[in-house]
């Protein structure tokens, strides 16, 4: 399979996967059309796609699908190692479709987007990738109800956006390292990434010299200073150089679209900035898998949503922070099989 930069991720926290399941190869990637698709802002987005991969079978009631969507900087395919080795969700059970969150480069990007209608993506929202979702079930693959939704980091956001835009679609709501708002701390650490990319572009730096500065922020904060400490300078030097090779097939557009979304995330906007008001609509059970630990998404938040809908919770210490899904992925993924399946 292609080694992703995802996949590297989870090499620097410490992830063992073995070398017989990474031989297999991801399912194939399906893009849907919806036509035109009309975003937050009232913009419309000329034909609109959505990508996306399917694991397991669709039973004869359409009532056994899991809804995953995509992390920032990650793909459908990067979900491959989640799903088969101690996996987040039991596949032989459950129809799982990992969906590519919009400006992902897979489904409608910036940068497979004709040039006169790209600046629409410039305001994307959390909630128009959840539209696009919606609409790709519904409209396209006949599928009316969900038996969960479940992701991580902006993956997680998208989970907890579904749970409020529609309260009623969804059997089981599972965020890991998600938030219902991204905090002042957060938004200062997406605000220099993004940054990096508008001032770089702006004075004519090539992707190649850019891309080690954003993967050398990123790391700063997806890991812990105790996590980096203990592995060492030259190794970590190593790895982010290594991220950086891989980042290069994304595009810097849609990565800036991207982190613009996940900046200004806060579902709270729309019910008079009150967590209770949206703790109000939510209908499903939720997991909050979360790490007080991670410096990438702040658990505070989510924590309080956690406690006002009642939440079963999941709170896991450790050195990986952020990516502590990947550290912790045998004691996750038996949390998150027991409670879908449940």
């Amino acid at each position: 399979m292609k080694v992703t930069s995802r996949f590297i991720a989870m090499q620097l926290a410490g992830m063992v996967v073995a070398t017989t399941v990474l031989a297999q190869t991801p399912p194939p990637l399906s893009v849907v059309s919806l036509g035109d698709c009309r975003l937050s802002t009232a913009a419309i987005l000329p034909n609109c796609r959505v990508a996306y991969r399917a694991y397991g079978k669709l039973n004869a009631a359409h009532d056994n699908v899991v809804l995953i969507p995509t992390w920032l900087l990650g793909r459908s395919e990067d979900w491959h190692p989640l799903l088969t080795t101690e996996p987040l969700v039991d596949t032989t059970r459950f129809y799982v479709i990992v969906v590519d969150a919009l400006a992902d480069g897979l489904s409608s990007s910036p940068s497979n987007t004709v040039p006169g209608a790209r600046s629409v993506f410039r305001n994307l929202t959390i909630g128009d990738m959840v539209e696009s979702q919606y609409r790709l079930l519904t409209e396209r693959l006949g599928i009316h109800h969900l038996r969960a939704v479940m992701g991580f980091s902006m993956g997680g956001m998208q989970s907890i956006e579904w749970s409020v835009r529609y309260p009623f679609f969804v059997d089981k709501i599972v965020p890991i390292a998600g938030t219902p708002r991204v905090g002042a701390f957060n938004r200062l650490v997406l605000t220099a990434m993004l940054d990096e990319i508008v001032n770089g572009r702006r004075a004519g730096i090539p992707p190649d010299s850019l891309w080690p500065r954003l993967a050398r922020t990123e790391m700063l904060f997806v890991q812990t200073p105790l996590g980096l400490n203990a592995r060492g300078f030259d190794s970590v030097s190593q790895d982010i150089a290594a991220n950086a090779r891989q980042y290069r097939v994304w595009d810097l557009d849609d990565y800036a679209a991207q982190i613009a979304a996940l900046r200004r995330y806060d579902i709270t906007a729309d019910y008079a900035n009150d967590i209770r008001q949206v703790a109000s609509r939510v209908r499903a059970p939720m997991l909050a898998i979360y790490s007080w630990d991670d410096h990438m998404v702040s658990p505070d938040t989510m924590a309080e949503l956690a406690r006002l809908v009642g939440a079963d919770t999941l709170s896991i210490a450790s050195p990986c922070g952020h990516v502590m899904v990947f550290c912790e992925q045998r004691r996750v993924g038996t949390a998150t099989r027991a409670f879908i399946a449940r």
